[in-house]
């Protein structure tokens, strides 16, 4: 997750009481123009956890179109072309990251 969403989130979720830990993974996280950082939860905290990135999805589209049908697209790498499940968008499976709105497969 970007540093600046985690810390955000780790906020929203010590309002719960629940303490998310902050951790920079050499395998799966940045360093540079965009840090991005692993966020650890107790497993026991994972339902508040649902809950709350739900309402924070909710919150983040709440006025904007969105298409349900887009989501069961499934980006198949032996396929020639995929749809972006995210905003609709075309492209060469030959990329693992959709060319307009950047969702990394």
């Amino acid at each position: 997750m970007p540093l600046e969403d985690a810390k955000t989130f780790q906020r929203v979720l010590a309002t719960k009481g629940v303490r998310a830990e902050l951790d920079h993974n050499g395998q799966t996280c940045t360093r540079g123009c965009t840090v991005t950082v692993e966020v650890l939860i107790p497993e026991v905290s994972l339902p508040v956890v649902q809950d709350t990135m739900r309402e924070q999805y909710q919150k983040l589209t709440e006025g904007l179109p969105v298409d349900w049908s887009r989501l069961n697209e499934v980006y198949d790498p032996q396929k020639g072309e995929a749809t972006c499940p995210a905003c609709g968008t075309q492209f060469s499976t030959t990329s693992k990251e959709c060319p307009d709105c950047g969702l990394c497969f």
